[in-house]
């Protein structure tokens, strides 16, 4: 069983070469990519957090919205 292979010799024999050497570039690629949306993410929830913290003067719960609009 372990002496069935129908290959002779290697004489002859060629290399054949597919994108697995160069699959640390693609796993620096696919961190990056997943990275992207957090940084953006990040980004977008302290602009609005910013936009509704309380005002030094403002003590109810409106969190800066003016009363009435």
């Amino acid at each position: 069983m372990f002496n069935s292979s129908p290959i002779e010799t290697w004489d002859g024999a060629a290399a054949f070469f597919s994108f697995a050497g160069s699959a640390g570039i693609w796993f620096w690629i696919t961190v990056i990519l997943c990275i992207i949306p957090l940084f953006v993410t990040l980004k977008t929830e302290n602009h609005h957090e910013t936009q509704h913290k309380f005002r030094s003067d403002d003590s109810d719960s409106t969190h800066g919205v003016e009363k009435g609009s």
